[in-house]
């Protein structure tokens, strides 16, 4: 009727616990480690080498292999309701149900579905530049700095990809447009003596043809492995 009758040497509402370990206590709490290295995520404990998350009411809103999960954080405040009754939960985030949106999904759009899209449009004519979410007529960009201050990508539509700037991008790094021009909302201004999508080409070049060639050949057999100039 809906609950496990465990075989001998095992318990749990699943049977997944072992009534004995063969495990060591520090080769379990390796097992039980999320990506941060903390064991069970520090919303349960560490059996065998499996995570037992803590859902002391018995409301099994703590759940995930680490105990990652965590839908308590859709409750509302204020109606104690998950996601406010206007969306659903999955894994500790609120996805609303149309018209309405806010982390809990506590706040009503009260702009047509029309008026959202349009709102919502880029220059280039998709939906945030399919680079971010539209929310009630305003762009959510998917790449957001761990600061909270700038992401690489911004602007009302998410228009702006300032990764074009970077030679050899890494989120973390200030190497936009070779060091030698500005970035602007993803596009390259190049300084006096710099050409090139990301200005790394210098105008006049103060290398002879041979250095030149040999700096094209790296490991190759030929200047630029004999598909480019």
């Amino acid at each position: 009727c809906g609950k496990c009758k465990c075989d001998e040497g095992w318990y749990g509402e699943a049977c997944q616990y072992p009534t004995t370990c063969n495990l060591t206590r520090k080769k379990s709490n390796e097992m039980c480690k999320n990506s941060q290295d903390i064991i069970c995520s520090g919303a349960g404990t560490c059996q065998c080498g499996r995570c037992k998350c803590a859902n002391s009411e018995g409301n099994e809103l703590v759940y995930g292999k680490f105990c990652e999960c965590d839908d308590r954080e859709c409750i509302d405040d204020e109606t104690e309701e998950i996601c406010t009754g206007h969306g659903k939960c999955y894994c500790g985030n609120c996805y609303c149900e149309a018209g309405w949106h806010g982390d809990k999904c506590e706040f009503q759009c009260d702009i047509t579905p029309w008026e959202i899209k349009k709102r919502c449009t880029s220059p280039d004519g998709k939906i945030c530049s399919n680079r971010g979410t539209c929310v009630c007529g305003e762009c959510t960009c998917h790449d957001v700095d761990p600061t909270g201050d700038w992401g690489d990508i911004h602007g009302d539509t998410c228009e702006c990809d300032e990764r074009n700037c970077k030679a050899v991008y890494d989120r973390y790094s200030d190497d936009f447009c070779s060091g030698h021009g500005q970035c602007n909302c993803g596009r390259c201004d190049c300084r006096e003596g710099w050409t090139g999508k990301k200005c790394e080409h210098p105008h006049s070049c103060p290398l002879s043809v041979e250095e030149s060639a040999k700096k094209c050949q790296g490991n190759s057999n030929l200047p630029c492995s004999g598909r480019g100039k």
